[in-house]
């Protein structure tokens, strides 16, 4: 063996071996000199639910108090890593609050640090971009839950509610749930199957200004259904007056020229467009609600079946009221989804143009459709 040859080769393994001893040192640097935050960081998670108290219009003049969940309302994760840095939004994906308990989950991992200077939940009274409800001045009614500071894993807030003074926005805002749900529109999330484009859909603002005089209406042209003091304590108001939307949307952003319709009562006559109109909304909120009536924001009831006090024929919006409830529920399998489609496709400014259009939704027009509107005193 050549001598110098060995040394060479002996020289080579042990520079070999030093360069590998460091790179290995090289490699861990970063573990011996970093903070670790970056490795270290931990998905962190505030959760709890929002409740609202409200008083029950449907439950009787008594008006009981009574708490739901907030349903489907968006929710937005705030906060900051550092105590010098600024508050921004920390969620990145839509959020909403659980349908069957108004439970909320946000998370983030933070990115520089171990744990949050501060976090905390916001919940607006708006889902997604498809209802709302603001208040006098146009701003949308938020929750913020406390503040939470030096936060180094996932915390609990438990069941909170809003402000007591706010109680009715959220239950208008909560309550509008059960009419999307029941819109009838298999194509998209608008309401209306004629926007089928889930991101542009129309949406429904309510404006409810506590300190007005009770009141309820729907702005055609801004799309705005107004409810002040406490009308939302009536679910069916709520419903009816947003129903107005839906009818408006389900022709399109056309709707009927309402005449002599100022005043109105549920039993005594107006005029054929204004029965119509009204009795869409009033049938859109009892069905959604699965009673026959109406009932204000004092817990009184009024039934749609004809009775003494009823004028006759189709310009009384109760007549129509029974009449579409008794075709939906017992010449249309129980449903209203052939009614909305058929809206979805044609303008229909009276009860008798909407009775004789049904034929086209293959719906029924014959003995047992007539009879039902005779039961309510229409004669077609």
């Amino acid at each position: 063996m050549n001598q110098q040859k060995d040394c060479f080769t002996l020289k080579n393994c042990a520079i070999a071996g030093c360069v590998a001893a460091l790179m290995a040192a090289v490699i861990s640097l970063p573990l011996l000199f970093s903070d670790g935050a970056s490795a270290a960081s931990k998905k962190i998670c505030l959760t709890g639910a929002l409740h609202f108290n409200y008083q029950s219009a449907e439950s009787g003049p008594d008006k009981p108090w009574k708490t739901k969940p907030v349903r489907n309302a968006n929710v937005e994760l705030w906060g900051r890593e550092h105590a010098l840095g600024s508050v921004r939004k920390l969620s990145t994906q839509a959020l909403f609050t659980d349908v069957s308990n108004g439970g909320f989950r946000a998370c983030y991992t933070p990115e520089a640090t171990r744990s949050m200077d501060q976090m905390w939940v916001r919940v607006s009274a708006e889902s997604s971009k498809l209802w709302k409800v603001t208040n006098g001045s146009g701003t949308t009614f938020t929750w913020n839950s406390p503040v939470q500071t030096a936060v180094s894993a996932s915390r609990s807030l438990g069941t909170r509610k809003p402000p007591s003074g706010e109680m009715r926005a959220w239950h208008a805002f909560d309550t509008v749930n059960e009419l999307w749900w029941k819109r009838g529109n298999p194509r998209s999330n608008c309401w209306s199957a004629r926007e089928p484009d889930g991101n542009t859909c129309t949406e429904l603002t309510m404006q409810w200004v506590s300190s007005a005089p009770s009141d309820g209406f729907y702005d055609l042209q801004h799309n705005t259904v107004h409810l002040a003091g406490a009308v939302p304590d009536s679910e069916h108001t709520v419903l009816h007056e947003s129903a107005h939307f839906l009818q408006h949307r389900l022709f399109g952003g056309w709707f009927p020229r309402v005449t002599r319709c100022s005043t109105h009562w549920v039993d005594k006559a107006s005029s054929e467009t204004c029965a119509w109109a009204e009795a869409f909304a009033d049938s859109a909120a009892a069905y959604v609600l699965g009673d026959y009536g109406y009932v204000g924001e004092l817990g009184i009831p009024i039934s749609f079946a004809h009775g003494p006090t009823y004028d006759d024929g189709d310009t009384v919006q109760g007549n129509v009221d029974g009449s579409l409830l008794d075709l939906w529920r017992n010449r249309d399998g129980g449903t209203w989804n052939r009614t909305i489609t058929l809206l979805s496709t044609h303008r229909v400014s009276t009860f008798r143009q909407y009775f004789t259009l049904r034929s086209t939704a293959n719906l029924d027009t014959g003995a047992k459709a007539r009879q039902i509107l005779r039961n309510h005193t229409i004669n077609y």
